[in-house]
C-alpha cells in the first residue's frame, strides 16, 4: 500500500493539513514541538486506529474543537486500485455528530465501517518510535499491545476475539465482585456460564499468540544477529497460563507439525483438536482457581495477563540489558513486525520512523533502512541535512525523497 495524499481537519495542532506525499522516503523535519510527530500519528491513527502516544480520542481533538478527522488517500499496488479512508473522533457537541453521543467514525471508500476489524488491515503500517523502548523494559501491558496489533493487522478477526474476551472477563469479574468474598453453591452456575466462554476463547488467543511468538522469535534473532555482528542471541517467549504451551506443544511435538502449526498451513481438523484440549485444559484451570478468584473478587490468572519474556544470551533484557542493547531488541522487534505483515499481506507496509534517527547509532540506522527498500517510509528529525547524509549512502539514488518543512503547525513541501 502507498500512501498518496494526507488531509487533517483539527488533529492535534493541525486545523486544517492537506498535503501529497511521495511514494518512497518522506522526511518531515523541524524544530521541536511543531508538529512532526503528529503527522506520523495521524498516519497511523488513521490505518490502524491506534495511536502510538494516547489511548484517549479526545486528546487528539484540537484545542477548542470538538471533533478530529483524517482522509489518507492510498493505492492499492496489488489489487491497482486507489483506496480511501477515513477515521474520525466525534464529541457530542460536534456538528458532523448525527448520533450526538461521542464517539468514533470509519470510512473506506466512503462506505460507513460498523467494526473496527474491517477496517485494520485495509492500509497496514509500522511505526517505530522511542516510546517502543517499552517492549523491551516496560511493563507486560507494553509487549501485550505490540503482539495484539501485530496479529490484528495480518489477522483482522482477532480484534473481534480480543474485544470479546475482554468483555467476557469484565463481565466474570462483575460477577465474582457480587460474591463478597464467600462461594455461594447456588450460585456456582453462574460463573460456570462465563467460564465456559472464557476457556473457548482464551484458547483461540493463546494459539494465535503462541505462533506469532514463535515467529517474531525467528524473525527478531536474525535481524538480531546482524545489528549485533553475531555476537548476541536474542530469544522471545510467550507466557500464558501455566500448561497451556505444553498441550499445544504435546499435540504438535508428537506427530511433528510445529513448523507447519507455526506456518498456519495445519488443516482445520488438527487446529480444532488443539482448541478443544486447550479449552478443556483451561477451563479446569479455571474451575480449580475459582476459590481463590472469589475471595480477591477478581479474575487473576487469565490471558488479561500475558507477556513476552526477551532474553539476551539467556538473561532477562528488563534486569540485564544496556540501553543501547534495549534499542537494539526494539528495532529487531520491528523490523519482525514488518516482515511478518509484509509476508502475511503479500503488500509492504508503510514504515514510519518517528524521531529514531538521533536514538541509534550508525549501524542501527544501517540496520533499519537496508532491505526495506521496497517500503514507503516517513520520517521525523530535526536536522534534514544529517538525515539527508544518512540516506545518500544507505537508498540508491534512483529512490524519490521528499521533503517537508514544519513550522508552527504549517507544512511547507521543499
Amino acid at each position: 500500500m502507498i500512501l498518496k495524499k494526507i488531509e487533517l481537519t483539527n488533529f492535534r495542532n493541525y486545523g486544517r493539513l492537506d498535503i501529497e506525499v511521495g511514494p518512497s522516503v518522506n522526511v518531515i523535519y523541524g524544530n521541536n514541538a511543531q508538529g512532526k510527530t503528529n503527522i506520523i500519528e495521524a498516519i497511523s491513527v488513521g490505518s490502524s486506529v491506534i495511536s502510538h502516544r494516547t489511548s484517549k480520542d479526545k486528546e487528539m481533538i484540537k484545542f477548542g474543537e470538538n471533533e478530529y478527522i483524517i482522509n489518507l488517500y492510498c493505492h492499492d499496488e496489488v489489487y491497482g486500485s486507489d483506496v480511501e479512508l477515513q477515521a474520525g473522533y466525534y464529541t457530542e457537541k460536534s456538528v458532523f455528530n448525527n448520533r450526538k453521543t461521542p464517539g468514533r467514525q470509519l470510512f473506506h471508500d466512503g462506505m460507513e465501517i460498523s467494526k473496527i476489524s474491517r477496517y485494520m488491515g485495509v492500509c497496514n503500517t509500522v511505526i517505530f518510535a522511542p516510546e517502543d523502548l517499552n517492549i523491551v523494559k516496560g511493563q507486560p501491558a507494553s509487549r501485550r499491545k505490540y503482539l495484539n496489533l501485530l496479529i490484528c493487522k495480518v489477522s483482522p478477526s482477532y480484534y473481534d476475539i480480543l474485544g470479546k474476551t475482554r468483555r467476557i472477563i469484565d463481565q466474570k469479574n462483575a460477577c465474582l465482585k457480587s460474591f463478597k468474598g464467600r462461594f455461594d453453591k447456588s450460585r456456582e452456575n453462574e460463573l460456570d456460564y462465563w467460564d465456559f466462554s472464557l476457556a473457548d476463547l482464551s484458547s483461540e488467543l493463546i494459539m494465535e499468540r503462541f505462533r506469532y511468538c514463535e515467529l517474531i522469535s525467528r524473525r527478531a534473532a536474525a535481524h538480531h544477529s546482524v545489528i549485533s555482528d553475531g555476537k548476541e542471541n536474542l530469544k522471545i517467549e510467550y507466557s500464558t497460563i501455566t500448561g497451556s504451551e505444553a498441550v499445544i506443544r504435546g499435540i504438535l511435538d508428537g506427530d511433528g507439525i510445529f513448523d507447519q502449526f507455526i506456518a498456519g498451513t495445519l488443516p482445520e481438523a488438527i487446529l480444532a483438536q488443539i482448541k478443544t484440549s486447550l479449552s478443556d485444559y483451561i477451563l479446569n484451570k479455571l474451575r480449580s482457581e475459582r476459590f481463590n478468584d472469589i475471595e480477591r473478587g477478581i479474575y487473576g490468572n487469565g490471558v488479561h495477563r500475558d507477556d513476552i519474556d526477551i532474553s539476551l544470551n539467556g538473561l532477562s533484557m528488563r534486569q540485564y540489558s544496556s540501553q543501547g542493547q534495549q534499542r537494539s531488541a526494539a528495532l529487531a522487534l520491528k523490523l519482525a513486525e514488518l516482515e511478518i505483515i509484509r509476508d502475511k499481506t503479500k503488500s509492504s507496509p508503510i514504515l514510519l520512523l518517528d524521531d529514531v534517527f538521533s536514538e541509534l547509532d550508525e549501524g542501527r540506522r544501517v540496520s533499519l533502512l537496508s532491505g526495506i527498500s521496497t517500503a514507503q517510509i516517513f520520517i521525523t528529525c530535526t536536522d534534514r541535512s544529517f538525515v539527508e547524509n544518512e540516506l545518500s549512502s544507505i537508498v540508491t539514488s534512483n529512490v524519490d525523497t521528499r521533503f517537508f518543512r514544519v513550522e508552527s503547525g504549517t507544512v511547507f513541501p521543499e
